[in-house]
């Protein structure tokens, strides 16, 4: 019986493992944005977001607050409902994050940092200034493009969309 409970402790990790991998799948895509200025949006299907803003404002909407963490927001100055499962949070030094299920984030502002993973629509919308750079499934950095650019968040996504 002591066996069989040992066992059973030293496997869990590998049933973790294999749940999680089977959760994000392989065609998941990643995008990674740095000290971008202007409006980023990531409506995904499923998926993780974790970023930072110094200035602004973000939306964050989840419309099944059950199949996920649910927004997690820190700093900021104020948090108002703008709809239905949505909310807009803004001030100053804004961290953020949202882990599992579907949303729609769009973030506002200056010096976004922000890294998002799993499958949908990504916007970048860099028509008021030309800072920060993008990477899209690990490739090489990009300028964030002076126009607005829509591309899918998939594994073959490219850094031109």
């Amino acid at each position: 019986m002591k066996l069989f409970a040992l066992l059973c402790v030293l496997s869990a990790p590998l049933f973790a493992s294999a749940a999680l991998a089977a959760s994000t799948g392989t065609t998941d895509g990643a995008l990674s944005v740095k000290n971008t200025d202007g409006r980023v949006i990531a409506n995904a299907t499923r998926g993780g977001v974790i970023g930072h803003l110094d200035k602004g404002w973000l939306t964050i909407k989840d419309p099944n607050p059950n199949d996920g963490t649910g927004p997690i927001v820190n700093g900021a100055d104020s948090a108002q409902p703008v709809g239905e499962h949505a909310i807009r949070y803004s001030g100053t030094n804004i961290r953020f994050r949202m882990i599992g299920g579907a949303f729609v984030i769009s973030v506002n502002g200056s010096g976004i940092d922000m890294s998002v993973i799993g499958r949908g629509l990504v916007t970048l919308d860099g028509t008021t200034t030309t800072t920060g750079t993008y990477a899209v499934n690990g490739g090489a950095s990009q300028p964030v493009p002076s126009y607005k650019l829509t591309f899918p968040l998939d594994a073959t996504a490219t850094a031109g969309g």
